[in-house]
């Protein structure tokens, strides 16, 4: 039973120890690239597709169903 709690005490300690190392991992990599968000653009999303007129898109939809049924 002692072998028990002390498994059980060296085991917690190791995961709680693992998740505080791990939250100031996260908060320093948080620091880091708040510091040099500059260097680190983010992409611009572009659309090829042309607008959709919203009726042919609901005529499309209605022809897929009718072809599916039979």
């Amino acid at each position: 039973m002692a072998q028990g709690l002390v498994l059980l005490v060296i085991g917690m300690a190791t995961v709680f120890s693992f998740l505080v190392l791990l939250v100031i991992a996260m908060q320093a990599a948080a620091a880091f690239f708040k510091k040099y968000a500059h260097l680190f653009p983010e992409e611009v999303a572009r659309t090829s597709t042309p607008a959709v007129n919203p009726a042919a898109a609901i005529a499309v939809a209605l022809a897929a169903i009718r072809a599916k049924r039979g």
